[in-house]
């Protein structure tokens, strides 16, 4: 069983919120407030803001006070472009090294995602739209490669929250079948045929972003 100090909880707690957009982007986080919401001392609330400013999900402005992370289109499409080549790269060393119990893992996260989507929860759909494109960077076993997902990953969450805010049961429906575009590739030990699906994955997710941002 693990067990966590309370800053540790703290962080895991805001940042779950930060990561979930419970908190408007660009709003001001008050300590005390969110210290009483997760009834907690002031202190570990501190703390874990300062590691989160540290992180950069949030803005801690000098005489200003805590701001929740405000991603910018800009800043989208900037992870966009330096996710696209990673997970690329990423799928192909899986086809590379996938065994048949990670498959099942990749399959069972479909099942998973297919539930969710059923029972229109879209919270579980994000989290688990960032767990399958990790868990095919993990069987890469390219450590670097792992670790630069996993730095992006987190925004790329918020991101996606971003993306579906809108129309979610559609969005989150076209995720699932390029998801399963992606796995068949996988199965067939198609490269390019992989490549491509994840190419169509971040491709749809930048026409979204481009829909949403015109509507503002």
């Amino acid at each position: 069983m693990e067990h966590l100090s309370l800053k540790e909880s703290a962080y895991r707690i805001i940042k779950e919120k930060l990561l979930n957009l419970e908190y408007e982007p660009g709003s001001r986080i008050r300590e005390d407030l969110l210290a009483q919401e997760i009834s907690m001392s002031r202190t570990p609330v501190r703390e874990a803001i300062s590691q989160l400013s540290a992180e950069g999900f949030v803005n801690n402005v000098h005489r200003k006070g805590v701001f929740a992370i405000e991603l910018s289109p800009e800043e989208i499409r900037d992870l966009l472009d330096v996710r696209e080549p990673l997970e690329i790269l990423a799928v192909e060393k899986c086809i590379k090294k996938i065994n048949d119990e990670q498959l099942l893992a990749l399959e069972k996260n479909i099942k998973e995602f297919e539930s969710a989507w059923l029972a229109e929860d879209f919270k579980a759909c994000n989290f688990l739209d960032s767990k399958f494109h990790l868990e095919i960077a993990t069987i890469s076993n390219n450590k670097k490669l792992i670790e630069f997902l996993k730095e992006i990953e987190d925004f790329m969450h918020i991101a996606r929250v971003i993306e579906k805010k809108a129309n979610p049961k559609m969005k989150n429906e076209l995720t699932l079948k390029e998801h399963r575009k992606i796995l068949e590739a996988i199965k067939k030990r198609d490269i390019e045929a992989a490549k491509e699906a994840v190419r169509i994955n971040i491709r749809t997710m930048r026409a979204n972003l481009r829909l949403l941002n015109s509507c503002e």
